[in-house]
């Protein structure tokens, strides 16, 4: 193990100390522990069909990833170019009322990207720092927008 993933890990454990110590909420969503870097995105889930009806594109982040706050923008500007052909939500991972939709959908770390198709089934997963070109190319691959 590398000493910035140690480093990396003793910090997310002193945390996690911290936050039980208190009497406050528990996390809802345990986090993958890997720095997520705009150089390493992946995609888990890709289908070649396009989709008849609305696809529904769902953006899971947390407020102190710094990925996230990079990719919010660009899902906004997403969110207003599509905003006729598709059903865009977001959820905080860190939220309480999150909880059920990041457990179905096998969180484990942010930003994480899921495209549904008309009948809610997952036809696109991607996490990690992308680009608005890229994001907007997995839009058009199943909107009639291309």
């Amino acid at each position: 193990m590398n000493a910035s993933r140690l480093v990396v890990l003793s910090v997310l454990a002193i945390a996690l100390v911290a936050c039980s110590a208190g009497e406050g909420p528990q996390p809802i969503a345990t986090i993958s522990p890997h720095i997520t870097t705009l150089s390493e995105p992946s995609v888990e889930v890709e289908s070649q069909s396009q989709v008849s009806g609305p696809i529904t594109f769902i953006d899971f982040y947390a407020e102190w990833c710094t990925v996230c706050k990079q990719t919010t923008p660009l899902v906004h500007r997403l969110r207003e170019e599509f905003k006729d052909d598709v059903i865009f939500v977001s959820y905080d991972v860190d939220a309480p009322a999150s909880r059920d939709v990041v457990r179905q959908y096998r969180i484990t770390g942010v930003p994480t990207f899921i495209i549904l198709d008309n009948k809610q089934e997952v036809i696109s997963r991607f996490s990690g720092g992308f680009g608005y070109a890229d994001m907007k190319q997995k839009l058009e691959r199943y909107t009639r927008k291309n």
